[in-house]
């Protein structure tokens, strides 16, 4: 009932209100950490880059990751090459057994558009007391076309990536 309120609260319960749809609107994207030059400088708006999130290790051999998995990129080719650490949280397979090591490498070639977003995944999928990693990618164009990509299969196509 709005009349059990108390009277300072009204403010408070309105700007909740009033800020819900934008909380979750789904085309808002969380800013990446730019690895483009000049970013400290002069931050280029999100509709002139390109956004990559996920188990990132390597951007076209900088080390990144511990930059937090989300970065803003100039369009163009880039290589994305994926942690191989276990996730802090161990990807836990059931209750007496989780995932430790080191993942196999992979790596992404991607060729990034002005305005796209793309997000590498990997999940743990458990059936009974098997599981297995499952690596899937894709690229969100701005008009919201979405395409599945793969990891690279060849030094080759690493190559003219740059």
């Amino acid at each position: 009932m709005i009349g059990s309120v108390p009277q300072g609260h009204w403010v408070f319960l309105v700007v909740a209100v009033a800020t819900l749809p934008l909380a979750c609107h789904p085309g808002v994207d969380a800013p990446g950490t730019p690895l483009y030059p000049n970013a400290a400088a002069a931050r280029l708006p999100r509709n002139q880059v390109a956004l990559v999130e996920g188990p990132i290790e390597k951007v076209d051999g900088q080390e990144v990751g511990d930059q937090g998995g989300r970065f803003e990129l100039l369009p163009g080719c880039h290589v994305i090459e994926l942690d191989r650490r276990a996730p802090a949280d161990n990807y836990s397979l059931s209750n007496s057994s989780y995932l430790t090591g080191q993942l196999a490498t992979v790596y992404y070639a991607m060729q990034m558009t002005t305005g796209g977003r793309y997000e590498i995944r990997r999940d743990v999928v458990v059936d009974g007391q098997m599981g297995r990693i499952v690596l899937s990618a894709h690229e969100e164009a701005p008009g919201g076309a979405v395409t599945d990509l793969f990891p690279a299969k060849s030094p080759d196509e690493l190559r003219s990536c740059h």
